[in-house]
């Protein structure tokens, strides 16, 4: 018998342990189908699926739900994907310029107590992407978003990273990492 299959039971217990919990804090690929493409991306380590129930609790009263999200353990986190459809003017990647500047001046009319901190256009896989960093208050504590637009298939497509500001510092890495994984598919 190899030395090594001699290790006591107690350390192959360990590094099982070890292997599953990296697995379970490595970043997921995922592939989120909208009606004009998909969108791929990998979500920050640690992140996990919100249930229905709790889309609803933290999306549902607004009448506007994403996709899919995900968040962090303590759910203080998370990022969320939306499509809108662009019937009246198609989105083309052109016209990204024109839309930042619209979403600059609409999306503080929108959410009273909204800061806008920064916005510019990006370059992700050869790809131009309205970047919109911002804080918001919300019912108790105050939030922090970055969120990426782009267009896909003459629509909008959007991939919104949020934290407290308190957790924020803790999550930037993530969400950087996982915005530069960004890719569409028409």
């Amino acid at each position: 018998m190899a030395r090594w299959m001699r290790w006591p039971r107690r350390i192959w217990s360990c590094g099982a342990a070890c292997v599953l919990a990296c697995a379970a804090a490595s970043a997921e690929p995922v592939a989120i189908k909208t009606p004009s493409g998909t969108l791929h991306f990998e979500t920050p380590a640690g992140y996990t699926a919100l249930s229905e129930d709790e889309l609803h609790i933290k999306f549902g009263r607004y009448g506007r739900r994403p996709l899919a999200a995900w968040g962090n353990a303590r759910r203080s986190s998370t990022v969320a994907v939306t499509w809108s459809r662009m019937a009246q003017k198609p989105l083309t990647s052109e016209q990204l310029p024109e839309f930042k500047s619209a979403m600059e001046t609409t999306l503080p009319r929108l959410t009273p107590g909204m800061v806008l901190r920064d916005s510019s256009l990006v370059q992700i896989a050869q790809r131009p992407w309205v970047r919109i960093d911002s804080t918001a208050p919300a019912v108790d504590t105050e939030i922090r978003n970055l969120m990426y637009l782009t267009d896909l298939g003459g629509h909008m497509v959007g991939v919104n990273y949020n934290a407290t500001v308190a957790d924020y510092a803790q999550q930037e890495a993530g969400f950087s990492s996982s915005a530069g994984t960004l890719r569409t598919q028409d």
